[in-house]
């Protein structure tokens, strides 16, 4: 494929797509691609000290992943330092946040520096932004709805300096809040990216969540101009703000090393994780995970710093359900096999017995554990799923119908077994993940082995298992 002319940018990124380039990608980074490593062992001992930092690069909005975390640091009696991304005022500006907003959030101290990330505002030279461009498209013409690449790219410019420009001045504050001789970690928490116009959002529920005449093909879409900005927009806002961090946190972090502090980053990531399936711990993934392009390149970030002498690693976690995830139908299908993973762990343990007896009563008294097991088993067990829905080395994987329809039939049943719509398993189940996950990244994360980790059920069990029992 050749690159000349105008039309150098728009070729560039079809060669971006084709292919040919990510047989490219796969042969240069090697072994890196297709290495799973499921961490098996962790410090059993947090490293950090009172009065460390944790430094949280993004903003903390309900319970998730990165309260696991908090909640670990804060227990060390490490200080936290909270960020934010910023609002928008009537005019689309965007702003930092007022005195009352912070005061609702009740994050101190925070950085008051907005941090949001991409580029689906900000103007090009025409002063056009991409979501300008999409204004007016329909839901039934999404598949001939057309952008002016060469002025996304100038968007993408625009955002990317914008965001560097903002982070600069978010360190240069947040050097201030650093005492000396403290370790510092920041966790990158960015993620999504998804382009703010009206006729995206739609489209993608019924790529996600569409089934039989509703059912919308995700590698249509990804190959579409809709799908094709959303893929820019993922990566600059999933992956290239670690990158940002890394790189303009450079001065800081190497002032901090000569004065004898530990400085390291982790990532929280998304690769498909090991659960128990009929038994035996598997990888599994959700599909279709149209981010998951730029967790790959949020993996190779790490792993550039990492090979560069840099503590930076990628958590790869497992599901759970939060706001954000709800998008995505049957997402918490892949939660409930960790009730057979603690059983697996810790037997007759008490904390296993309290949390098997918890979800037991939000259910239909006839229905018990071993019954969700095997509806479990016989989705993720099933040739379908294992055949052709569980190849690592293909992921991200596409939709297809008939995985759909069964992911939501599975879904929908565990869904019904419910007493109360507003009481799930998965409440619980949630926690004991971003609980265990917190505490195994604080630790492990200090001197990271590895540039990326998977962390399974398995290690959500054992975790889960040896530290002070979490409410459920």
């Amino acid at each position: 494929m050749t690159f000349s002319g105008p039309n150098f940018i728009d070729s560039l990124w079809i060669f971006q797509k084709s292919e040919e380039f990510t047989s490219l990608v796969r042969c240069f980074k090697g072994d890196f691609m297709s290495s799973f490593r499921p961490i098996r062992q962790w410090p059993s001992r947090v490293p950090y000290k009172s009065d460390d930092v944790l430094v949280v690069f993004g903003e903390v909005f309900q319970r998730g992943y990165v309260n696991g975390l908090i909640d670990e640091a804060i227990k060390a009696g490490m200080k936290v330092i909270y960020s934010t991304v910023g609002r928008r005022d009537n005019e689309g500006n965007l702003r930092s946040l007022t005195d009352e907003e912070i005061q609702e959030k009740n994050q101190s101290p925070m950085i008051n520096v907005p941090l949001e990330a991409g580029f689906d505002l900000s103007p090009s030279e025409k002063g056009r932004s991409p979501v300008d461009q999409l204004q007016g498209v329909k839901m039934s013409q999404w598949k001939e709805a057309s952008l002016d690449w060469s002025e996304v790219a100038e968007s993408e410019i625009h955002g990317k300096d914008s965001f560097r420009e903002r982070t600069r001045t978010y360190l240069a504050e947040l050097e201030k809040h650093i005492p000396k001789g403290a370790n510092v970690m920041f966790a990158h928490t960015m993620a999504g990216g998804v382009p703010r116009a009206k006729v995206i959002l739609p489209v993608m529920n019924k790529v996600f969540k569409g089934h039989g005449d509703r059912y919308a093909s995700s590698e249509e879409f990804w190959k579409s101009p809709l799908g094709q900005l959303c893929d820019r927009s993922f990566m600059e806002v999933t992956a290239n703000t670690f990158h940002h961090l890394i790189d303009l946190s450079k001065p800081l972090r190497e002032r901090l090393e000569k004065e004898g502090s530990k400085v390291s980053y982790v990532a929280f990531g998304y690769h498909g994780n090991e659960i128990l399936i009929q038994g035996e711990y598997k990888w599994q993934s959700y599909s279709p995970y149209l981010q998951g392009f730029a967790k790959l390149e949020l993996e190779a970030i790490a792993q550039k710093a990492w090979d560069d002498g840099i503590s930076a690693c990628v958590f790869n976690a497992p599901e759970i359900l939060t706001n954000s995830s709800s998008i995505f139908l049957g997402v918490e299908v892949a939660l409930y096999p960790l009730m057979a993973a603690l059983q697996k762990e810790g037997g007759d343990h008490p904390k296993v017995k309290e949390v098997i007896s918890h979800c037991e009563k939000l259910i239909d008294p006839k229905v018990k554990f071993e019954d969700l097991v095997q509806i479990t088993d016989n989705y993720f067990g099933s040739d379908l799923i294992q055949n052709k829905w569980s190849d690592f080395e293909a992921w991200p994987q596409h939709n297809g119908p008939e995985q759909m329809e069964m992911m939501r039939n599975t879904s929908n049943k565990i869904l019904d077994l419910h007493l109360d719509s507003k009481k799930l398993m998965t409440q619980s189940l949630s926690e004991i993940v971003f609980h265990s996950c917190g505490k195994i990244m604080l630790r492990e994360g200090y001197q990271p082995e590895s540039a990326v980790w998977w962390i399974g059920h398995d290690a959500c069990a054992k975790e889960f298992l040896k530290t002070d029992p979490t409410s459920v």
